[in-house]
């Protein structure tokens, strides 16, 4: 084999490793992680979306609820 070639696929020296350590993170822990991730994220963005609506809901009560008071007011002071 050619010399160049050897120290290209010189074969690598493994590092010691600590016993004590946590094991290395895997592709698939991390792409559970992931999805459970966007699935928190999803039901979040669900969630915020009904407050939305229940805030629209609420603001448009309000918005009657002055018109109406903005009417009976105009009426009293008509009478007056």
């Amino acid at each position: 084999m050619n010399p160049i070639f050897r120290q290209l696929y010189k074969h690598k020296k493994t590092r010691e490793r600590d016993p004590n350590a946590p094991p290395a993170p895997t592709l698939l822990g991390q792409v559970k992680e992931l999805k459970d991730i966007r699935g928190k994220t999803d039901a979040q963005a669900q969630y915020i979306s009904h407050l939305e609506n229940r805030l629209d809901v609420q603001d448009r009560k309000i918005r009657r609820m002055e018109q109406l008071l903005d009417q009976i007011i105009n009426a009293i002071n008509k009478r007056l």
